[in-house]
This record gives structure tokens, C-alpha cells and sequence, in this order.
């Protein structure tokens, strides 16, 4: 590679502070200095200084150009930059890839199943190891629970459910506080699957999921429709074993609905107990006593050979 196509990629860096209350690094690309793009141009203003014009680079922001000499900002919403014509003074400015989710990755390009590092605080010192679904319904899934075999113990504490547990390529449970952050801003579907020891995989999905804070206890919201094979047993407002708008339990921490058990405690493992539930995919594995995975569908555990959550963005 010439020296000067080192150059005509990455150059200069600097940080600005965005309207999402975090900061982003940008990448100054030489290969387009004195030079003007009418791409997706969405904005044009005055801006005394560079870090200025980045400030105005937010939510609709993919680049943006800054002119130091005649002292203009450009905004660009989409990153597209054939067609430029000259005009002396323009430096582009590219943000870093950081992306918040699968669905981010997936948009850009990223179609392999695998496991990504993505972004949900929203700073680069934060990368949150996951498994990405990016082939099964349109891809972009981000994989919050998964289990292939009894190797890891669900049974664990409300500081382990918090901070998330396992291995993303294997058995994980991702954390309680980043599927909070997956979802406090972000309408979600959830798509559960169940594979059986005879190999057959039944499914149900949700178009809405979310999970409070740690301060509301990771309560679980759900909304339909519900579609799917295992039949809904989750948001189903008849059953006394609903889930939606349950608090998450384990068994140190006791916040169902039983008025005599601890529900976590009696199943050994963390979930959003009711009284108790007919939902539980945090269940001793493959063992008979581990009561209603998904039921009447799946009444006990002995049955299953996997499960996965997964969530997506609309």
C-alpha cells in the first residue's frame, strides 16, 4: 500500500459530545479535503470552531463537513461521498463504528451469525459480548439467553443476573442491566425458540419487550400480537401465571408473587416468577424436576435440548 493512501484514510481524531449524552470519536479523511458533498445533505450552518460543527452532528447525522476557513458546517445524513465537487478549505469527518445492538450491525453489512462486540452504554469503553442471529427472520437478533447444555449452573444470584453470565458463543445470560439498556429507548420484539432432544424446534414471538432498572426490580413488559408454535404463556392476561409486568427474582432476592415461596429459590434459578409460572427457561437441565419450560407445550425439562431469547429493534 502507497504512503499516500495511508493518508488518505485515517488522519485525525477528536471527540465531541453528542446530543445522546455520550462521546464520539471522529476520523478525519484526507482523501477529501477541498472538496464539497451534496449527499444526503441535510443541514447547513455558521460554526466558529470544529468541535462545534461535530456537536451538530446527532441523530440524523451519518458525516459531517466543517470549512476552518470560511468557518461552515455541513450535516450529512446518510454516508455517501461520490459526486464531490471541488471547493477550497473542506475537511469530512466519519464517526467510529459503535454499534449499539445486532440490528446496528446487521444494517451495516454484518449478515454472519457470530459473536460481536456491541455498544449498549454507549461508549467505547464499555463492549458488551454477544451472540448475533443475523440469518433467522431477517436477522439483526440479539441473543440475550442461551443454553445448549447443563455445562453452566443458572442457578446463581441477583448480582450474577445483573452482570450477566457464560459464554455468548455457548450458555449466556446477558445481563439484566444491558437488556435494560437494549430497551429503555427502543420498541423490541422478543422471539424465543425451544429445540427438543428429537430435534424439533418450536418458537414464539412477542412484538414488544422491554426491562426496567435495577431501582424497578428489571420489571418485564411484553406486548403482542404473540405468534408462534409454543402457544403464549407469557403475556396471556387470563393465565394466573402471566409474566408480563413481573419483577425479576433469584433466589437471594425475592420479588414474585407467591405469598409463601420464593419461587427462584424452589426452582433454582432467575427469572419474573409470578405464582410460580408455566414459562421458565432458567431451569436444573434436563432433569424432570425442571418444571414447565414452556407449558403444557414443554412440561418439564428433561425434553429440552436448547433454548434462546433474542431481541430486535423496530
Amino acid at each position: 500500500m502507497s504512503n499516500l493512501c495511508l493518508v488518505c484514510f485515517i488522519v485525525a481524531l477528536f471527540t465531541v459530545s453528542r446530543a445522546t449524552d455520550f462521546s464520539w470519536r471522529y476520523t478525519a479523511k484526507l482523501a477529501f479535503d477541498d472538496k464539497k458533498s451534496e449527499s444526503e445533505l441535510v443541514r447547513k450552518h455558521d460554526a466558529h470552531s470544529l468541535s462545534e460543527c461535530g456537536a451538530m452532528c446527532q441523530k440524523d447525522c451519518s458525516f459531517f463537513g466543517y470549512n476552518s476557513k470560511d468557518k461552515k458546517c455541513r450535516i450529512h445524513k446518510k454516508i455517501f461521498t461520490s459526486g464531490m465537487s471541488e471547493e477550497t478549505g473542506w475537511r469530512y469527518y466519519f464517526p467510529d463504528f459503535l454499534p449499539f445492538d445486532c440490528k446496528d450491525l446487521f444494517d451495516n453489512g454484518y449478515h454472519k451469525s457470530s459473536v460481536y462486540d456491541i455498544f449498549p452504554y454507549r461508549t467505547k469503553s464499555i463492549p458488551v459480548k454477544v451472540f448475533c442471529e443475523m440469518t433467522k427472520m431477517r436477522g439483526g437478533w440479539t441473543v440475550i439467553q442461551k443454553r445448549i447444555d447443563g455445562s453452566l449452573s443458572f442457578d446463581r444470584n441477583w448480582t450474577d443476573y445483573k452482570n450477566g453470565f457464560g459464554d455468548s458463543q455457548k450458555n449466556v445470560w446477558i445481563g439484566n442491566d444491558v437488556m435494560h439498556q437494549l430497551t429503555k429507548e427502543n420498541n423490541s420484539s422478543l422471539y424465543i425458540f425451544i429445540t427438543l432432544q428429537n430435534g424439533t424446534t418450536l418458537y414464539e414471538m412477542y412484538n414488544g419487550f422491554s426491562v426496567s432498572d435495577e431501582a424497578g426490580k428489571y420489571q418485564l413488559f411484553l406486548a403482542g400480537p404473540a405468534m408462534g408454535t409454543l402457544g403464549d404463556y407469557m403475556l396471556d392476561t387470563g393465565s394466573y401465571y402471566k409474566l408480563s409486568g413481573m419483577s425479576f427474582s433469584t433466589p437471594d432476592r425475592d420479588n414474585d408473587e407467591h405469598l409463601k415461596a420464593n419461587c427462584a429459590a424452589a426452582h433454582n434459578g432467575g427469572w419474573w416468577f409470578n405464582n410460580c409460572h408455566h414459562v421458565f427457561l432458567n431451569g436444573q437441565w434436563a432433569k424432570a424436576d425442571w418444571y414447565g419450560p414452556w407449558f403444557p407445550t414443554v412440561r418439564d425439562g428433561s425434553s429440552v435440548g436448547g433454548t434462546v431469547m433474542m431481541i430486535k429493534r423496530h
